[in-house]
This record gives structure tokens, C-alpha cells and sequence, in this order.
């Protein structure tokens, strides 16, 4: 395979995934504005943004942080959280059958969402194996520099505009996460996993040290993960 199509291949993957990117700006900003909002210095946030790159993990541990959540907790439930990443790895077995294990480990580090979404539908329509690293490398590095520019920008709005922290931006956090997850609430086990989860997180929600967010979660996932297979069951 030539430079030169390596290149291309790298563009349409940068190029595709354009959309996606600009749908995360807002998010990305919002992050970067909220860690010192709730009093989270600003390396943590660019830690998180760096070493982390996942939005909705780095939403609910910066919420469990300014609470006091213990560490172990916090990597407990932005592990149950990003869970559905296992499944997009598992997605990528075949696409990527060809490309070395140490290559594919680092090649995960870029797994979100909106690649993995942006690489399928290109991988679907016609993507030749020379192709698929460089057009995914496109698709990944794009969305991982627009969330570390987009995560500056934030800090650098939270510690310069005066009384932001007054602006109730911990209702926005909220809100944020809410427009992440609504896409997944186009499928009606997810709306149940969603409202268990919603109801025994209120009933648990005295246990120490946000245990009963990790307990409701893990519970409310195994209990979908089992409808999805009693769904599959019954239209075999």
C-alpha cells in the first residue's frame, strides 16, 4: 500500500466522521467548564481528556469526585459505564482480523462511539483491508484532538468568566450525560435497563459511598443484557 493511499484513506476517515465531531464540541467545552466548576483542578481534567477519552465516563467521575466518591468506586463505574465498548471491540474482530494484537492494542485506545459508528457504515459500503487502519487512525485521532482542544477551551472559559460557577452548571452536567444516552433510548430494553436503574438507585440511595449507584447499575445492565438474549430467543 502506497503513502498516498494511506493518506487518502486517512482524509475519508477524518472526513467522514465530521459530523460526529462537530456534534461533540458542545460536550467536549462543557467538560473542560464544569471540572473547576466543581472544584476539579485543571490538569485532572486534561488527564482525563488525554488518558481516558471516553465523555461519559469522564462526566460521571468528575460528578463522584466533587462528591467525595472513593477511587475504586469511581473505576468501578465508569468500567460498568463503558461496558458497551467490549461490544464494539468484538464488533471489530473480523474488520481488523488481519492487523497485528500489539497493533490492536493500541489501536483501541480510539474506540468511541462515534468511530466505531463512522467506521462500520464506511466498512459495510466497501472498505478494502489496506484501507480499514488508516481510514479508522482518520476517523479516531480527528475526534481525539477536537476533545482535547474542546476540553482547553472549557478550562479556559471555567477559571476566566467570573461567578461561573454560580450559572448551575451541575444541572447542566446532568443534562449533558441525559443527551448522550438519549440515542440508546430508541430501543425499548434500554428505556426498562434505564428506569431500573433510575428506581433502585432512589431506594439504595443511603448506602455508603455511592455503593448503591454501582449496585443499580450493574444490576439494571445484567437484567437488559438478559431481555436482549430472551429477544434474540424469540425471533429465531
Amino acid at each position: 500500500m502506497n503513502r498516498t493511499q494511506q493518506v487518502r484513506a486517512f482524509g475519508q476517515g477524518a472526513l467522514d466522521s465530521l459530523p460526529m465531531v462537530l456534534a461533540a464540541i458542545p460536550f467536549g467545552i462543557l467538560f473542560g467548564v464544569l471540572a473547576p466548576a466543581n472544584d476539579i483542578a485543571g490538569w485532572v481534567a486534561v488527564a482525563f481528556s488525554a488518558l481516558v477519552f471516553a465523555g461519559s465516563s469522564q462526566y460521571v467521575a468528575i460528578g463522584l469526585l466533587a462528591t467525595g466518591t472513593p477511587a475504586v468506586l469511581i473505576v468501578l463505574t465508569t468500567f460498568v459505564v463503558n461496558l458497551r465498548h467490549l461490544l464494539y471491540a468484538l464488533g471489530m474482530l473480523v474488520p481488523l482480523q488481519h492487523v497485528a494484537k500489539k497493533s490492536k492494542i493500541g489501536l483501541s485506545f480510539l474506540l468511541t462511539d462515534e468511530t466505531y459508528v463512522t467506521f462500520n457504515q464506511r466498512y459495510l459500503s466497501g472498505l478494502s483491508d489496506a484501507d480499514r487502519v488508516p481510514y479508522y487512525l482518520g476517523s479516531g485521532l480527528f475526534m481525539y484532538s477536537n476533545w482535547q482542544i474542546c476540553t482547553w477551551i472549557g478550562l479556559w472559559a471555567g477559571s476566566s468568566l467570573e461567578g461561573i460557577e454560580q450559572l448551575g452548571l451541575e444541572f447542566a452536567m446532568v443534562t449533558a450525560f441525559l443527551a448522550m444516552m438519549m440515542p440508546m433510548f430508541r430501543h425499548r430494553n434500554n428505556v426498562v435497563s434505564a428506569i431500573l436503574a433510575f428506581t433502585l438507585a432512589w431506594f439504595t440511595r443511603s448506602w455508603p459511598h455511592k455503593t448503591g449507584i454501582v449496585f443499580s447499575v450493574v444490576l439494571a445492565a445484567l437484567i437488559a443484557a438478559r431481555l436482549d438474549c430472551l429477544d434474540r430467543d424469540s425471533t429465531s
